[in-house]
C-alpha cells in the first residue's frame, strides 16, 4: 500500500526558503597593491599647502610622507576591510613649521582608526570603523626628473628640513646628463641619475655675491649636497635628494 505523508504548508516554505538562500558575497573594494595617492583631506580638513601627504601601496606595504618625514608600515586589505599595522617606521627629522608638525601628528593616529577603503570618483576614501572619512585620496603621477623645473624648499641637514630662504628661489632642472639651476649664481654640471640612484659634479657656477648671508649659506648648502648626493625619490610633485644625512628637497614649479 502506498503512504502518504502530510507535510504542513509552512513548512514546505520554509524549507523552500532555505534551500534558496545563498551566503552574501563580502564587499568589494578597490585594489590598492601597485597604486599611488596624495592625501587631500585628513579628517574632513585639507593638508597643508605644498606639504601634502602620500601614500604609496606595495607588497603589503604602505609607505610615503606625512608632509615631512616618511613612514612606512604594512597593510591588510580583504575586499573593502583595510588595517594598517600598528608598528610605523618613520624618519625623525624635526618639521619647522608648526602646521606641518601638527599634521604629522595628524597623520601618525589616524593610520591607527582605518577600518575600510571605498571607491570616491576617481579618488579614494579611508573611513574608520563608523564609515566616517579619515582619508581623502586623489590619485598621484609622479612628475619626471628630466624637464621637471624643480624648485628648492627645504634643506635636510642633521635630520631637520629648514624651508628655504623665502627670498631665495633656488631652482634645477634635468636633461640628459646635464644639470642645470640658478641659486644667487647660475650652475650647471653633469649628472648621472637612475633607478634612485644620483651623482652630479664637479658643478660650475658664476662668482657673483649674494645679497643676504643667509642666501650665501643656501647656495653654498645646494652646491654642496648636490655634489655629494647618492639618491633621490619622487613623489609626486617632491623630488627629495639625500646623501648621508644631507639633502635637499624640491618642488615641481
Amino acid at each position: 500500500m502506498r503512504k502518504s505523508w502530510i507535510v504542513p504548508l509552512g513548512l514546505v516554505a520554509l524549507l523552500t526558503a532555505c534551500a534558496s538562500v545563498t551566503p552574501a558575497a563580502p564587499a568589494t573594494g578597490p585594489a590598492l597593491d601597485g597604486t599611488s595617492w596624495t592625501v587631500s583631506q585628513l579628517n574632513g580638513k585639507a593638508t597643508v599647502e605644498g606639504h601634502p601627504p602620500t601614500m604609496r601601496f606595495a607588497d603589503g606595504r604602505v609607505g610615503g610622507t606625512t608632509g615631512c618625514n616618511t613612514f612606512s608600515t604594512g597593510y591588510t586589505q580583504d575586499g573593502a576591510r583595510l588595517t594598517f599595522g600598528k608598528d610605523v617606521a618613520m624618519t625623525a627629522m624635526a618639521c619647522t613649521d608648526e602646521a606641518v608638525t601638527a599634521q604629522e601628528q595628524a597623520v601618525t593616529t589616524a593610520l591607527g582608526t582605518v577600518a575600510g577603503v571605498r571607491q570616491a570618483g576617481t579618488g579614494l576614501e579611508l573611513v574608520d570603523a563608523g564609515q566616517s572619512v579619515v582619508f581623502s585620496l586623489a590619485p598621484v603621477v609622479d612628475k619626471p626628473l628630466e624637464g621637471t623645473t624643480w624648485q628648492l624648499s627645504g634643506v635636510i641637514a642633521k635630520d631637520a628640513v629648514t624651508s628655504a630662504v623665502a627670498d631665495g628661489m633656488v631652482t634645477m632642472t634635468i636633461s640628459g646628463d646635464q644639470l642645470s639651476g640658478k641659486a644667487c649664481n647660475t650652475f650647471r654640471g653633469q649628472v648621472t641619475a637612475k633607478d634612485g640612484s644620483f651623482t652630479a659634479g664637479p658643478l660650475m657656477s658664476t662668482k657673483m655675491a649674494c645679497t643676504s648671508p643667509e642666501l650665501t649659506a643656501q647656495e653654498t648648502a645646494v652646491l654642496a649636497n648636490l655634489q655629494s648626493a647618492t639618491a633621490y625619490t619622487i613623489e609626486g610633485d617632491t623630488l627629495t635628494i639625500t646623501g648621508g644625512d644631507a639633502g635637499l628637497v624640491f618642488t615641481a614649479a
